[in-house]
């Protein structure tokens, strides 16, 4: 079997994709699934794969833009170079019936759509998340085998999507290995001296997606805050641009104005400094294909006060508190008590910590190697 991986997302600094697809480079290389492979990459950033990964398999392309390229350079190249199997992160990439084509799917592309076209966007914003809502039906119906992030994307393609079980492996991705890491009271009041002037907070991420629920976060942090005292605070981070302007009106409308700190987009250390510093990890989140930043608070030792919907029961556990997205006095609760319970939260730490270990690139790369390796026998 000849492999192709499709690596075109990796860029210097990328996120989401980038980092997947670098992380399962990571672990892969030297694996038999790779050998013979070929492995297609940007033709801008070859020199920086080739100096991270040396002796890779490498096909430089040129992959703008995008919809061409996922939807119709990418299959020809694959037929061109005879690729048996193309493994992909992207959706909209089919190489059936010639070539087979393993898909890595975070979340369907339904829940951010509707959330599209029930926002303020633009209308080409809106056609383009209708064309993709609708074009991941031919995907769906299509490719030879999708491997997801969780068994609620699982239940998502089946239930909305009709796509067999047999055609659906579950393998949890991994975080990056700076996330694990104890308590450390110095790092915490670092973290607090950087983002809050010294003062305990929450930590909730603000970024203007609609699946953060910001407001209901904010509501449940001002019911709760009286009794938890008035040296606390909300960090909010992520937030930029207009998000800005409609947070600010919202911290006034709940009282916060003078209970919160806002920052902008935080990477790498400082990320991880935020998650560091904080006295819970506050998401009421509406929806989640796996739920990066709750494992990434869980492997600092955050507890966690989330939604009990899509991914987040699965991948929580017993590590932290669970409300549906609309209930306000229970994540209020669930801050109380986890912020005014000190055993609880050395327990819940102790447990995020445990249940973090589970999600790890290494044990990822392993299982989606041998998902590839045994395509040669179907």
């Amino acid at each position: 079997m000849r492999l192709g991986i499709d690596a075109t997302p990796i860029s210097p600094g990328g996120k989401g994709l980038s980092l997947f697809l670098e992380s399962f480079l990571d672990h892969i290389v030297g694996s038999e699934a790779i050998k013979p492979a070929i492995v297609y990459v940007d033709e801008s950033c070859v020199a920086e794969v080739v100096r991270r990964w040396p002796g890779l398999p490498l096909m430089p392309v040129r992959c703008r833009p995008a919809l061409l390229w996922e939807k119709v350079f990418l299959p020809r190249r694959a037929t061109r170079d005879r690729v048996d199997v193309l493994f992909t992160g992207r959706d909209r990439t089919v190489c059936e019936p010639r070539r087979r084509t393993v898909v890595y799917l975070f979340e369907v592309p339904n829940y951010r759509a509707d959330m599209i076209l029930k926002s303020t966007a633009d209308w080409y914003a809106k056609t383009v998340a209708l064309l993709a809502r609708y074009a991941f039906t031919s995907v769906a119906r299509k490719v030879t085998h999708f491997v997801v992030s969780s068994k609620s994307t699982r239940k998502d393609l089946i239930s909305l999507y009709n796509v067999p079980v047999n055609r659906i492996s579950v393998i949890y991705p991994g975080i990056h290995p700076q996330f694990h890491l104890p308590g450390d009271s110095d790092l915490c009041q670092k973290a607090r001296r950087h983002f809050t002037n010294g003062k305990p907070y929450v930590l909730h991420f603000a970024t203007g997606d609609l699946r953060d629920n910001t407001t209901t976060a904010l509501a449940a942090f001002s019911r709760v805050l009286p009794r938890l005292g008035h040296d606390l605070v909300l960090l909010l981070v992520g937030v930029r641009g207009q998000t800005r302007q409609a947070v600010e009106k919202d911290l006034v409308r709940f009282g916060l104005a003078d209970h919160a700190c806002i920052t902008g987009f935080v990477e790498g250390d400082a990320l991880r400094l935020a998650y560091a510093g904080a006295e819970a990890y506050l998401d009421p989140t509406l929806y989640e294909g796996f739920g990066m930043q709750l494992v990434e608070a869980m492997a600092c030792g955050v507890p966690v006060v989330s939604s009990n919907v899509t991914s987040v029961p699965e991948i929580v556990g017993d590590a932290g508190f669970l409300y549906h997205p609309m209930d306000v006095d229970g994540f209020a609760l669930g801050l109380e008590r986890v912020i005014l319970d000190r055993a609880l939260h050395a327990d819940l730490a102790e447990r995020a910590m445990g249940r973090a270990r589970l999600f790890s690139w290494e044990r990822a790369g392993r299982e989606i190697a041998s998902f590839l390796e045994s395509m040669n026998g179907t």
